[in-house]
């Protein structure tokens, strides 16, 4: 079910179906029932998935090193190498010099079915790249910008988004399952056919959001004032 809404945060917390889908008068949770965690599960986040170095050093090896010649760009490879390997040089590209980045033919910064299961990638400027259809289970990416960036078909399962920026982010049938997006922006984004089991979303931002499920709106109040997680979908 598709619907638009620009209230903040805060008042959307507090707006449970009866105020949203007031014709289907679905019972709002009622705060004194709700078990709030004695400490909050979104700042206990941690990877549960190793970074496969051997598969990282085969890259690099298959690459011919982890970086272009002289004034060429880098590869699609050499760039995953880079981003598992040297997290501030991949940070200063990102920031710098996207145009020595592999590009789509829409000319983003294309990191398509690339494989980031377990990365650090936390801080770092991902706006308008394209990672549709890439693994990147269990990655950080808390506080990172990720604006206009498609993450259509990507697994971030158990992911850390915390704090991070998926305002205007194409977000189909992408898989949140068990991910952290406390104070993540998910506005203008859209998330239709989007899995979200089990993720946190304390505090997110869903201002005009597209293709939010209905079964957010009926647990509004559990879902982003108390940070309890996602129940399956209806």
């Amino acid at each position: 079910m598709q619907k638009l809404f620009s209230v903040s945060c805060a008042l959307l917390a507090f707006f449970t179906v009866s105020s949203v889908f007031a014709e289907e008068t679905v019972p709002a949770p009622a705060a004194a029932s709700v078990a709030v965690p004695a400490t909050f599960v979104c700042a206990e986040w941690k990877s549960s998935v190793a970074v496969d170095t051997s598969a990282l050093n085969k890259l690099q090896k298959n690459s011919a090193g982890d970086k272009p010649a002289s004034g060429l760009s880098y590869t699609k490879d050499q760039f995953v190498v880079l981003l598992g390997k040297n997290l501030a040089k991949a940070k200063e590209m990102l920031a710098n010099s996207k145009d020595k980045l592999p590009k789509t033919s829409e000319g983003k910064v294309d990191l398509k079915d690339v494989t980031l299961n377990g990365f650090n990638l936390s801080g770092l400027n991902f706006d308008n790249v394209d990672f549709k259809g890439s693994e990147m289970n269990s990655a950080d990416l808390s506080g990172s910008s990720l604006r206009g960036a498609s993450l259509a078909k990507v697994e971030l399962e158990g992911a850390n988004l915390n704090n991070a920026n998926l305002s205007f982010a194409t977000l189909t049938k992408t898989k949140f399952i068990d991910a952290s997006l406390c104070n993540a922006s998910l506005a203008n984004a859209d998330i239709e056919d989007a899995v979200l089991r089990g993720a946190y979303l304390k505090d997110a931002r869903l201002d005009h959001t597209k293709n939010i499920p209905l079964n957010i709106f009926q647990n509004a109040q559990a879902i982003l004032h108390f940070g309890l997680p996602v129940p399956p979908n209806n």
